[in-house]
């Protein structure tokens, strides 16, 4: 398990500050302290796939941070 970066998810009234690691071929968002839940994407033929459904909100600025590392490794 790689860790890759941090990022922040606004969530309702909130954001959740999350660990991003690579591991067994996903890319998965581990919240920082007690509260929240994991989610995970895996990438397929250049798109972005959540593993279990997630709020669109939740998915669009996940996958900007993950766009965002991809770029900065180039």
């Amino acid at each position: 398990m790689e860790e890759l970066f941090t990022t922040q998810i606004s969530q309702g009234a909130g954001s959740m500050a999350y660990r991003v690691v690579f591991d067994q071929e996903q890319y998965q968002f581990i919240p920082n302290g007690f509260e929240g839940s994991s989610f995970a994407f895996r990438r397929e033929h250049d798109e972005w796939h959540p593993v279990e459904p997630l709020p669109e909100t939740v998915q669009d600025q996940a996958v900007e941070a993950l766009e965002k590392y991809l770029l900065s490794q180039h």
